[in-house]
């Protein structure tokens, strides 16, 4: 039987896993919008259910059962996926707090009793039978239950008229929706809030602070009714009862009710299951048979009529144009009918020609005597002698040449007035082509505030939950975005917002001993910038410590203890993927998903996300995105004979820089950015590519990436070009600094560089060359290089636990995340043994054994396995790929020591 301890780590394990299937199924919406989504969906369940039974949760075992039945629906139910997502996070709450020894035990997951829940059981029974009405009325009541969120959110910074006209037109609005559609019991709920709003502003009423959270209570029960999101374990009777309540005593006058907590559910334990069963459980059963998903509900989004009229006004002028530019074309078919017929003539009269004077087969005439040279010849001949044109054969053919000659050049030069006709057509449709694209790209465009109100509500909800105060601003709510790009930063901007609550906002008392309000301001604000949007998210917390950051990052691997990071450098490092602050693990934080998600999500948008904190005074996030994803401004660029592509919006700067202009900087060359000095580093070099010699006048660009900047040496700089980016796929993803690419006209691709990828890119090159300089000045002094082993692990607590068994024998260890890091580890060092984990995101274990072997200089690097899979089949998958030795978790220290040891070579 393993001991405590081991069962501790068996335990870390396994809810790290399972945390990160929480996070994946977080997304579930984004995923199961690809193709290939319930696939992947389907894939982490399964894995999540086997390692479950495993570790004896049966509890979590049975959850991740139902989301695999979930995901097999045709097409998946998403209502019934995000509730079964919110059990399994309670249900891993419970693990994380229950002690060792409850293990076993498992506690189902809270079902709401029908027969307890009439108005449950009868608004579901309307969903059902009405599912062509809910279509179109459950978007149209998201966006006024927006609306009220935003409306109430300004009355709780002070009562205004016109917010309190704002209010009462969504909630009417809301009320006749409702009742028209035949919601009924929303409707009622509508209409008490209406009545409310009536009182006030007669001024029977004032909307006291709890009059605004009645309100903002009933906003709650709303969204509860309409199933946005779904929450299987309330009971709507009850909490739609508590509100009209509430509402009612606002009415009437006396004090309202102060609403009650939600009860704990007390579910009865389950004996835990017996071995056997438990065995039995965790053997990988067949995936039930299912057919292929349907394609996802198609999307809708509201048009302005205005721009519909701009549309339709444009597409009136294309079709005028059109029947201009086939006016042209028929023009271009007569001339080329009359040239043809000119081609036609020229053959004939030379083929005439040809045959009078080149025929062999007619008789040639006798030579006469030159004496008798005017006998007996007509008058005719003798007068063609004396004209100056001939009418012989050879006078006749010139002329006729002559006059085709003619008929050509006539025609030449209508054919170039035509052909000038339909350049300056084309133009025109050029500039409708423009002018259309740039409307449809408006049509698309949607007021960045709907998602503002989301997320105060959401804040609030978790603020209330943390126990703290804050008051949420907002500004910009008229910025523009793309649809496609608003639903791409909604977890993006999730994460940030909770992150504010979390770790920036402090406690009341906390605020008040720092001579702060009691109450925090977290201020979702949105502006454009050139070609971009920024979206800030800041608040006015105790900020980010860049030494506890430090500190975290070299206790849980991420960096070694002796490296040189400023504030900049140190506040990036909480992108990193597994990195967390928190001091405990919970739904909340602690699990290192967040801001990875973010950075992730906001690239591929080809944005940029940068963070700024001054402890004690808060924190700002800064993402920059672009307008919209149709098509793209890039600077084409040449490096090595390669063209590439560089986002527009990320270039500060385009100069030449000659030799005297170049100074010595911190981490190597730099140049003089107005009163800035700035890293100078030349393209090809951090590509990889063999660049050409150096020219006196140095093409440059300075761009922005990762919240530094970066200038970049190039070979050439082309031009400025509209662009479409497709994406690389998930084979080349987190292969160089590319962000996308793009097909050109002549059909070749170019790739587009990712300027947050391409800065980091060039801090660790500079980062290597700076350690290899230190090592060759410390050569004569430094004792006898450590034996370095790479540990790869998706992990942190694994890193964290065989990193400090390795150090304790005298290794060196540097860590990576996963596979794709552990490339670039491998391209930027060298080292004795890799020690790697099978699944892990981006590039799991046998890719990057894969990798390993196909290198000429690692081909013969020892590589470890160390995994919870013990199945034959990851084993002999791991063995064909020339792995020597598969380790199972947990593993010995002494044995896993001696056997990382005897792979080394002395």
């Amino acid at each position: 039987m393993a001991e405590p301890a081991e069962q501790e780590f068996l335990r870390s394990i396994f809810l790290m896993e399972a945390w990160d299937t929480v996070a994946a199924l977080d997304c579930a919406a984004a995923t199961l919008a690809r193709p290939e989504g319930v696939d992947e969906l389907f894939v982490v369940t399964h894995r999540l259910k086997g390692a479950a039974s495993l570790h004896g949760f049966p509890n979590i075992a049975e959850l991740a059962a139902e989301l695999e039945e979930a995901l097999a629906g045709r097409p998946p139910d998403t209502r019934r996926l995000g509730a079964l997502v919110g059990h399994l996070k309670h249900a891993l709450d419970a693990a994380v707090n229950a002690p060792p020894a409850a293990v076993g035990v498992a506690t189902p997951a809270p079902r709401a009793d029908a027969s307890l829940d009439p108005l449950r059981k009868e608004l579901e029974a309307f969903f059902a039978g009405n599912a062509d009405v809910i279509a179109y009325f459950l978007p149209e009541a998201t966006e006024h239950l927006d609306g009220v969120t935003s409306a109430l959110g300004a009355l709780e910074r002070g009562v205004d008229e016109a917010d309190v006209a704002r209010l009462f037109r969504a909630v009417h609005t809301l009320k006749g929706a409702a009742y028209v559609v035949g919601c009924v019991r929303v409707g009622e709920v509508a209409h008490r809030m209406e009545d409310v709003l009536v009182v006030a502003r007669e001024g029977r009423r004032p909307l006291t602070p709890r009059a605004v959270e009645t309100l903002f209570a009933a906003e709650g029960a709303l969204r509860l009714m309409l199933g946005l999101p779904p929450d299987p374990r309330a009971n709507v009777t009850d909490v739609v009862a508590g509100v009209r309540a509430r509402l009612d005593a606002l009415l009437d006058g006396v004090p309202v009710p102060a609403p009650a907590p939600p009860a704990a559910p007390f579910p009865e334990p389950v004996p835990a299951l017996s071995s056997s069963l438990a065995a039995l459980l965790s053997t990988p059963r067949p995936a039930p048979a299912r057919a292929a998903p349907r394609r996802p509900p198609r999307q809708t989004i509201r048009v302005n009529l205005e721009r519909l009229d701009s549309l339709m006004d444009l597409i009136g002028e294309m079709v005028i144009d059109r029947e201009r530019v086939d006016q042209r074309l028929d023009e271009i078919d007569r001339v080329s009918a009359a040239l043809l017929a000119s081609r036609g003539r020229l053959a004939q009269c030379i083929a005439d020609f040809e045959r009078r004077q080149f025929d062999q087969r007619r008789p040639v005439p006798p030579a006469k005597p030159a004496a008798a040279a005017t006998a007996g010849r007509s008058v005719s001949e003798l007068f063609a002698e004396l004209e100056f044109d001939r009418y012989d054969d050879s006078g006749i053919f010139a002329r006729t040449v002559a006059e085709i000659a003619a008929d050509i050049a006539e025609l030449q030069s209508e054919l170039t007035a035509v052909t000038r006709s339909l350049r300056d057509d084309m133009a025109h449709v050029h500039r409708i082509t423009g002018a259309l694209r740039s409307e449809i790209g408006r049509a698309r465009l949607v007021p960045i505030g709907s998602l503002f109100g989301r997320f105060v509500r959401q804040g609030q909800a978790a603020a209330r939950a943390a126990g703290k105060s804050v008051r949420f601003e907002t500004r910009g709510e008229a910025v523009e975005l793309d649809t496609a790009i608003i639903e791409q930063i909604v977890d993006p901007l999730l994460h940030l917002v909770q992150n504010t609550i979390t770790h920036g906002i402090e406690a009341p008392d906390e605020r008040r001993a720092c001579g702060k309000e009691a109450a925090g301001t977290v201020t979702l604000s949105a502006a454009h910038e050139g070609g971009a949007v920024l979206v800030e998210v800041a608040d006015d917390g105790r900020g980010i410590d860049p030494d506890l950051v430090r500190r975290r990052a070299v206790a849980q691997g991420f960096v070694p203890a002796d490296a040189e990071l400023d504030d900049d450098q140190t506040l990036d490092l909480i992108f990193l993927p597994g990195f967390s602050t928190a001091s405990a693990v919970t739904t909340a934080a602690g699990r290192g998903v967040g801001m990875d998600v973010v950075r992730t999500n906001v690239r591929r948008l080809n944005g940029d996300v940068e963070v700024r904190s001054v402890v004690g005074e808060g924190t700002r996030f800064t993402l920059r995105l672009p307008l919209t994803l149709l098509v793209s401004e890039a600077l084409m660029i040449t490096v090595a004979e390669e063209r590439l592509a560089v986002p527009l919006n990320a270039v500060q700067l385009v100069t030449t820089v000659r030799p005297e202009d170049v100074r010595p900087g911190p981490r190597g060359e730099a140049i003089l950015v107005g009163e800035d000095l700035v890293d100078l580093v030349p393209l090809p070099t951090i590509l990889g590519l063999e660049g050409g010699p150096r020219r006196p006048r140095r093409p440059v660009l300075v761009v922005r990436g990762a919240g530094r900047t970066l200038a970049v040496e190039v070979d050439e700089i082309l031009h400025k070009q509209e662009i479409v980016i497709k994406p690389l796929g998930e084979f080349l993803t987190g292969v160089g600094p590319y962000g996308g690419a793009s097909v050109g006209a002549d059909a070749r691709v170019t790739l587009l560089l990712d300027p947050g990828a391409l800065v980091e890119t060039a801090a660790r090159a500079n980062a290597v060359t700076r350690a290899a300089r230190r090592r060759e000045a410390a050569a004569g002094e430094a004792p006898a290089p450590r034996r370095r082993v790479l540990l790869v692990d998706d992990s942190v607590s694994v890193r964290r636990f065989v990193g400090q068994m390795l150090e304790k024998a005298g290794f060196d260890v540097t860590t990576a995340g996963d596979g794709a890091d552990a490339m670039a580890r491998l391209a930027e060092a060298a080292f004795d043994v890799v020690v790697t984990d099978l699944e892990m995101p981006r590039v799991n274990g046998y890719e990057l054994i894969d990798d390993v072997r196909r290198r000429p200089a690692t081909r013969s690097l020892p590589v470890i396995v160390l995994t919870t899979r013990a199945g034959d089949k990851h084993v002999a998958l791991a063995k064909s790929l020339g792995v020597q030795h598969y380790v199972t978790k947990p593993v010995e220290e002494h044995a896993f020591v001696t056997l990382v040891a005897s792979l080394v070579p002395a």
